[in-house]
């Protein structure tokens, strides 16, 4: 498995060396950020530039090719201005997945707050609801083991969210927020570290508990 925090040291000098004062910001984010990787992991990498265009991006992909394993590296790249006027629902969760390795959240946002991270639990849970019974009935058979891990995975990233929405508690990974969690959405948790049960089972939690989600009025404290 890679040495993420050699591969990343790694990285960051050749982007230093590269790209100098335009590089803003360099963080880590998915299963090696939150600690959880395994062999088969990608390696999530996120980049802020002063500014990108397509010199830029060929730069950057032959510098990712570059270092060992590179076909891992995926992620996020952008420039300051693109940053600023992303989606503020789709920054919350950009921010609670990444750790920072090279300068500072700080000055790149636009301002992110309660009504944000709930409106992206609503896009969340409603473009789930979608997937699994769009999967569930059109779907082959064949194919919904490997829809059920994806699912789950996303449905983690929403139960984090919603947690942190009631509780105002940020929990970074699925072992961390497992015992905190109850009924239902422990069992949805639960079977996104450890799938075992009936398929159908597993669909109709999820189809349930999103169309739940979405009736959720998280916009008050």
């Amino acid at each position: 498995m890679v040495n993420i925090d050699t591969w990343m040291e790694g990285f960051l000098s050749r982007l230093k060396e590269t790209f100098g004062p335009r590089l803003l910001f360099l963080g880590l984010q998915g299963s090696y950020g939150r600690g959880e990787a395994n062999e088969d992991s990608d390696i999530d990498v996120v980049c802020v530039l002063d500014r990108v265009d397509l010199a830029d991006l060929d730069t950057y992909r032959t510098l990712v090719r570059g270092m060992p394993e590179g076909e891992k590296a995926c992620g996020f790249l952008c420039g300051v201005e693109e940053l600023k006027r992303w989606p503020e629902y789709d920054l919350c969760s950009v921010v609670r997945d990444t750790r920072p390795l090279f300068g500072s959240w700080e000055g790149l946002l636009p301002p992110l707050g309660r009504a944000d991270l709930a409106r992206g639990v609503a896009i969340g849970a409603s473009g789930l609801y979608h997937a699994a019974v769009h999967t569930y009935l059109y779907g082959g058979r064949e194919g919904w083991a490997d829809f059920l891990r994806k699912a789950h995975k996303s449905a983690f990233f929403l139960l984090r969210d919603c947690h942190e929405l009631r509780t105002g508690e940020q929990v970074r990974t699925r072992r961390e927020l497992l015992p905190r969690l109850g009924g239902e959405e422990k069992a949805i948790l639960a079977y996104g570290l450890a799938p075992e049960g009936e398929k159908e089972a597993a669909f109709a939690r999820l189809i349930a508990w999103a169309g739940r989600l979405l009736g959720e009025n998280f916009t008050q404290e």
